[in-house]
């Protein structure tokens, strides 16, 4: 039975893996970071084995991923779907992994497995990058790394995000290189979900507005085909 991350990758893999799949722009910074779709395979890989095999996550289970836009986010979705857990975007009392960031651990509860994703634009582990990780959570661009660039998976469940099974994620509107720009969104996770179940790509772009003029000349420079 193929995982969700397998539909959504084996397509783009067989077309062109050399292909940009995430490319992120933080005005912030600045920076840029561009994954290809063998790069973000290889990521969601590592965090899918870690998700199964140290943290024992199996096909059916519940992760909430509590993420900003970053081009990391990309391989913790892909990589939950690799392991056949459903995500969820909201709290869920059936949860058995939380993935979130350091300015939101907060938001969830301490009795749950949690994993803090960095959002440095070189995905430097946080302690690498000057951020305290507390105890009984576990930093995960430090813990995936030393699994494996491949995975097998060991099935997958029926459902992908919040509820709903991959194929009732995509639109065809959302089958291009979509842009995903804004300072504050919350809906990223859902975002990228919708725009991978529909065989696009995408572009982020933080710390600007989304009508800020050099959001346009990114688009532009791109090749957006949508904003989504």
């Amino acid at each position: 039975m193929n995982t969700a991350a397998d539909t959504v990758l084996q397509p783009l893999l067989a077309l062109d893996p050399g292909a940009p799949m995430v490319t992120h722009y933080d005005q912030a910074v600045p920076s840029r970071v561009e994954l290809s779709v063998t790069s973000t395979a290889n990521w969601a890989a590592k965090i899918a084995g870690l998700l199964r095999d140290e943290l024992g996550v199996t096909p059916g289970d519940v992760i909430v991923c509590d993420l900003p836009a970053h081009w990391l986010t990309a391989g913790v979705l892909l990589g939950a779907w690799w392991a056949g857990a459903e995500v969820r975007t909201g709290s869920a009392d059936d949860v058995v992994v939380v993935v979130t960031v350091p300015d939101r651990l907060d938001r969830h509860p301490t009795d749950v497995e949690t994993l803090l994703m960095t959002t440095d634009p070189m995905g430097r582990p946080l302690a690498a990058a000057g951020v305290e990780v507390p105890p009984g959570v576990t930093d995960l661009a430090e813990a995936c790394r030393i699994h494996p660039d491949a995975f097998a998976p060991s099935g997958g469940g029926d459902r992908a995000l919040d509820g709903l099974p991959l194929d009732q994620l995509a639109e065809p509107a959302l089958a291009g290189r979509a842009l995903v720009a804004g300072r504050e969104r919350d809906d990223v996770v859902a975002t990228l979900a919708r725009v991978f179940a529909s065989g696009g790509t995408a572009v982020l772009v933080t710390g600007a507005d989304a009508d800020d003029p050099a959001v346009a000349g990114i688009a532009d420079t791109e090749r957006t085909t949508l904003t989504a």
